[in-house]
């Protein structure tokens, strides 16, 4: 058995100069280096897989280089650095990983070995990897040390978690944000590795590799390796999606062909297609969103750089994104932002993403609406003809014809449950209003339901009177009756709405009395009830007063002191009342020595 070394340690970088996508990092430890300007203590933090590790090993080894280039970077040939490169165990390099010596005692440990200087070489580097996993009392018996260390002893800590670190010790070291390394730097440097492993790779298998990897060079490593055995060294798009178990691009452009056509069947036909491979619906959705918003970022030449893919993938985005809508596109952005967000909890799956892909193919043919059919647009005209009122010009005792206008058609909208038609004027001069002809319901337009519609007789306009004095004049004063005061007080009671449900209450309990013919009282219990029946006697006196047709007829409310200055007795005292009563009790109370228990 051969001894095979994974690419990830194979091809890890030797120099600054060889780390990927880090160059405002390598380029600030080199610079430092070079003019002697080294911190005591610094803060590597960023996504797994960046180059954290590997920067500070490299820090710890050109410190201690006995010839370090003008630039900062190790010779690679002093005894220092040979031992280095052959992975042998340097005595002023001490690794720590605090995922699993995370507690005080290690720290101490650590610390002890501080205290001793460096046999040879200039520093001893301390590197402690994962350094948020060490406890709160760690921490603490750390920060005396990270603070004022010895001169020639330096800390790099290293973690992908910086927000658990706590900030006295965010205060005491130099922080280095790393960040994940595009996708263009991943395949770039994964065709080098390819290159010297004399492995044949297709560009758009490594760009997927790379997407894959989501920013982490380690991990696109390991990808790498597992890919090519895979394909026994000819690393291919098709094979690369199938070994990944990733969802074909192709179908995301297939999918969209068919949503721009309203091919609602096919759609769903290519649904099962992908979910007979083995494919989560959730897959596809999370993999439409994405598509979707490279469709919209690849619609501008400006924003096509955004799309981090080969230059043919690109081109086919911009020619399929010139076919769609910009309001499709977001549109179909949020449907599948909301099915992906339902998924979980919903009991169907299949048919959430079925019902997804139906909205979808309705928006791009647009009859999908937000408003569900209840916009402004779907509401029908209420009048469908209307009435054109004649010109002044007219003679009046001419016969008016031609549709109405909509001046007669707010007439009639005014006077719906009065009349339908306007009573026609007198014909007396030229200069008299014109007459308006009487228009039947059914042709005006159509009535409110609920509302009862009825017509005037034509002819002169009777003369304004008012209702109540007409019917009073009809009627004759009648004095206040108990039967009939009872009956119309309960008539009041009924008619008040549901809001008012208390007065409701409250009235059907009470009971007016007569005082004299124009005058009645209803005595309450308390001032609550008072304030209550006075705030409403207005209404309730004009209702009485219109049913006895007596203008002065009114009511008077009274508080019945008796029963509002009671009050709940004690035990005791009810026990004195009832002695009081019944002087017997009392003896019978001293005979037997009884108590109240």
């Amino acid at each position: 058995m051969s001894n095979y070394t994974v690419s990830a340690r194979k091809y890890r970088p030797v120099t600054f100069s060889s780390v990927v996508g880090q160059d405002s990092q390598t380029t600030t430890l080199k610079n430092a280096i070079a003019s002697g300007k080294l911190a005591n203590s610094y803060l590597f933090c960023g996504p797994r897989g960046v180059g954290k590790t590997t920067c500070a090993r490299l820090f710890a080894k050109t410190i201690n280089c006995l010839n370090p280039t003008p630039d900062g970077e190790a010779c690679g040939e002093c005894e220092s650095c040979s031992t280095f490169n052959a992975e042998l165990r340097s005595y002023n390099v001490f690794e720590l990983d605090a995922a699993s010596n995370n507690s005080v005692e290690d720290i101490r440990t650590l610390t002890e070995q501080v205290r001793i200087p460096p046999i040879s070489g200039k520093y001893k580097v301390y590197i402690i990897d994962e350094v948020h996993m060490l406890s709160t009392a760690a921490f603490n018996a750390f920060l005396k040390t990270l603070e004022e260390p010895p001169s020639y002893a330096i800390f790099i800590l290293a973690t992908t978690e910086k927000h658990k670190v706590i900030p006295t010790i965010l205060s005491r070291c130099q922080i280095y944000d790393f960040n994940r390394i595009s996708n263009s730097d991943i395949v770039a440097h994964l065709k080098g590795v390819a290159s010297q492993e004399n492995i044949e790779v297709d560009n758009d298998a490594l760009n997927v590799i790379a997407e894959k990897a989501d920013g982490g060079m380690r991990d696109a490593l390991s990808i790498f390796d597992q890919i090519t055995s895979f394909t026994g060294g000819h690393v291919t798009y098709d094979l690369t999606i199938r070994n990944l178990n990733i969802i074909d691009q192709a179908h995301y452009f297939k999918l969209t062909d068919l949503f721009l056509e309203n091919r609602i069947p096919e759609s769903l036909l290519l649904l099962n297609d992908i979910m007979s491979r083995g494919f989560d619906p959730s897959h596809l959705i999370s993999g439409l969103l994405v598509h979707f918003r490279n469709l919209l970022v690849s619609r501008d030449a400006c924003t096509l750089p955004l799309l981090e893919m080969s230059d043919e993938m690109r081109a086919r985005y911009h020619e399929q994104a010139m076919r769609c809508k910009p309001k499709f596109l977001y549109k179909a952005m949020k449907l599948c932002n909301d099915c992906d967000l339902n998924y979980r909890v919903s009991n169907n799956k299949r048919l959430l993403v079925e019902l997804t892909l139906i909205r979808l193919s309705q928006s791009a043919a647009g009859e999908d609406d937000e408003s569900d059919g209840r916009g402004p647009a779907s509401l029908k005209p209420i009048f469908s003809k209307s009435v054109q009122a004649p010109s002044a010009s007219q003679d009046s005792s001419k016969k008016v014809t031609g549709k109405p206008s909509a001046v007669q058609s707010t007439h009639n909208e005014e006077t719906i449950g009065k009349e339908t038609g306007a009573t026609p004027a007198k014909p007396s001069s030229t200069n008299a209003q014109p007459r308006i002809p009487k228009v039947s319901p059914g042709k005006l337009f159509t009535p409110f339901r609920g509302v009862k519609t009825e017509e005037k007789p034509a002819g002169n306009p009777p003369e304004k009177t008012d209702k109540t004095v007409t019917e009073s004049a009809s009627r004759q004063v009648i004095p206040l009756d108990q039967e009939k005061l009872e009956l119309f007080w309960k008539d009041y009671a009924a008619s008040l709405p549901q809001k008012e449900a208390p007065l409701l209450n409250r009235m059907m309990n009470q009971k007016p009395v007569v005082v004299s013919p124009t005058e009645f009282a209803i005595t309450v219990m308390n001032q609550m009830a008072a304030d209550e029946f006075k705030s409403k006697s207005g209404a309730i006196t004009r209702f009485l007063q219109e049913k006895f047709n007596n203008s002065r007829i009114e009511m008077t409310v009274n508080i019945d002191k008796t029963k509002s200055d009671t009050r709940i007795l004690s035990e005791s005292e009810q026990l004195e009342s009832m002695i009081n009563r019944n002087p017997a009790l009392g003896t019978l109370i001293d005979e037997f020595g009884l108590t109240i228990s």
